[in-house]
């Protein structure tokens, strides 16, 4: 499944992109990927930034991580990554355990977490690439979106089943979000940046 290019879309390419790009940003010494998917990013990791000591974490021990564990309950000592990156895990655990995933992140990590969350509202979505302004791009919501979920593997998404806000708040309870944005080619994947609170 990981290995198609139905899978890996223009949309989940720039993800890697973004997952690469704030995370080799940072010079973590030590990174834990938790859900291999794909594998696509700690490769590339590996290549563009080979100093930062990557270990990967799946529950799926199909997928050949170096710890197969429950990302509830993760077998590390305390602070013992420089940073986290979680993309598009969360949501395949029920949302009132959200909470106490944070807490798991807040004492595993001690500096950054990143961690991207399928969010499910129709937008319009303007660019504009002029020489003298540059590239800008314009999301605007719409309104009329489904609140349901239609997936047999999520049990939310942001704006299916959970706000934005209770996202944010929750999070706000472990860490200060430096940043938080839409991967603009689908508008459908939410990126939030976290640092640790000391």
């Amino acid at each position: 499944m990981y290995d198609t290019l139905r899978y890996n879309s223009r949309e989940r390419w720039l993800s890697y992109w973004y997952q690469l790009n704030e995370t080799v940003s940072r010079h973590p010494a030590n990174l834990l990927v938790i859900g291999k998917g794909s594998g696509i990013v700690e490769r590339t990791i590996a290549t563009i930034a080979p100093d930062i000591d990557v270990v990967t974490v799946d529950i799926n021990p199909g997928l050949s991580p170096e710890v197969v564990a429950d990302v509830r309950h993760l077998p590390f000592r305390d602070s013992s990554f420089d940073c986290i990156l979680c993309c598009q895990v969360l949501e395949h655990l029920p949302f009132r355990e959200l909470r106490g995933l944070m807490e798991e992140f807040d004492r595993v990590v001690r500096d950054a977490v990143i961690v991207s969350i399928p969010q499910k509202r129709k937008h319009l979505k303007i660019e504009i690439d002029a020489p003298l302004i540059g590239r800008k791009v314009l999301i605007l919501k719409n309104p009329m979106t489904k609140r349901r979920i239609n997936s047999r593997q999520h049990f939310w998404e942001i704006n299916r089943g959970v706000s934005l806000g209770e996202i944010r708040d929750t999070l706000k309870e472990f860490f200060v979000i430096e940043k938080t944005f839409l991967n603009e080619l689908g508008c459908n994947q939410r990126f939030f940046i976290l640092r640790k609170r000391w």
